[in-house]
């Protein structure tokens, strides 16, 4: 059996409500906690959800709180564990719920979820059944970063020959030593996004180095290349499970480079970070010089590309996939449209739409 106190306890919550925070904290009164028990509190599903797990480790509650989170309907819980803000130990409970209960479509969406510990994968190795196992296979990224994940699966007695092949594959493909490329010096000093992400890591640093227009001076400029190539010489030191697990955990530095490497696993694993934040995928965006599959992760990313900036760099891109950038066009202000209308790095077809749709957009103002 998985124990729900083996779980590591995370304070975020999905909630926004005080109420829900007072619960998780274990602050609330026994008033509020009748209330929760008798749901007569103004919840919704998911606020209902966090809290309870919460009183599960409270004896008082416990069989209560186990009770109505069956009742918890199962749309409610797929939903909350393909979230990156999903609180861990809320998340951890609905893992251990679908593998009590074969619930395979919630397994598939934690699986899915590179910002889950990876602990959770490792109870789903040690656990699932042979259709949870496979599902497993679809996450090579945590599986290269983690690869007791692949031993914990081999050891399932649910195992079957498919799952053990394609195990070989992975680990005789990119857990070699001699499987790690150099990424080339050149590709990280030449790349302003490189620098601008070491600036920013140490701002108190570079201030002191800027000139009276705001500009980092020589020898700041030199201080930057000085930490990108020490930073990029301990990581062409690394293995391919070593990069991807700095990817996934390291700091805005690291990604920024680890985004050039030639493994484009490794360079996938810098966009599944659950660390990568809205301004570093504008910086990807923008960045021509970068993997086009890298780009057309960002371009189908629904949680990102609800960010303007970011589809506004996308339509920039040519390396963004025409399907994409068609439909990004239509979301785009007036004054954008009008200076990519102007612009001929852009891919033709795209900006043949951007013309007639400014073209469209400023008859229909004008009348």
């Amino acid at each position: 059996m998985i124990s729900l106190k083996e779980s590591p306890v995370k304070t975020r919550l999905v909630s926004k409500n005080p109420i829900v925070k007072k619960i998780n904290e274990g602050e609330a009164k026994e008033g509020i906690l009748d209330l929760l028990l008798s749901k007569q509190l103004p919840f919704t599903e998911e606020e209902y959800l966090e809290s309870l797990v919460f009183l599960i480790n409270n004896e008082k509650y416990k069989s209560k709180a186990l009770s109505l989170l069956k009742q918890v309907p199962e749309s409610t819980k797929t939903n909350y564990i393909e979230k990156r803000e999903a609180n861990h130990r809320v998340a951890y409970f609905i893992i251990f719920d679908a593998l009590s209960g074969g619930n395979v479509k919630i397994i598939a969406k934690a699986i899915r979820n590179q910002a889950l510990p990876y602990e959770f994968l490792l109870k789903i190795a040690e656990k699932g059944d042979i259709s949870m196992l496979e599902m497993l296979l679809d996450n090579q990224i945590k599986l290269i970063a983690y690869p007791e994940i692949m031993e914990a699966m081999e050891n399932n007695a649910e195992v079957n020959n498919f799952v053990k092949i394609k195990i070989k594959e992975i680990r005789d493909f990119y857990l070699r030593e001699e499987s790690a490329e150099e990424i080339p010096v050149e590709d990280v000093l030449s790349d302003d996004v490189v620098k601008e992400a070491i600036s920013e890591e140490r701002p108190g640093e570079m201030k002191r180095d800027e000139d009276e227009e705001g500009q980092l001076d020589d020898m700041g400029s030199i201080k930057v290349e000085e930490r990108a190539l020490s930073t990029l010489q301990e990581i062409n030191k690394m293995s391919i499970s070593d990069r991807i697990k700095l990817a996934l955990g390291g700091n805005k530095t690291h990604r920024m480079i680890l985004v050039k490497d030639p493994n484009k696993m490794v360079a996938l694993s810098v966009v599944e970070s659950p660390k990568v934040t809205a301004d570093e995928v504008v910086l990807l965006a923008r960045n021509k010089s970068i993997d086009s599959e890298i780009i057309a992760k960002i371009a189908n990313n629904r949680e990102w590309t609800k960010n303007y900036p970011v589809i506004l760099e996308l339509v920039h891109n040519p390396k963004t996939p025409i399907k994409s950038s068609l439909g990004f066009v239509k979301k785009l202000y007036l004054r954008d449209l009008k200076l990519l209308s102007q612009d001929k790095n852009i891919n033709p077809v795209v900006r043949n739409l951007i013309v007639n749709f400014y073209r469209e957009k400023t008859s229909v103002k004008k009348q």
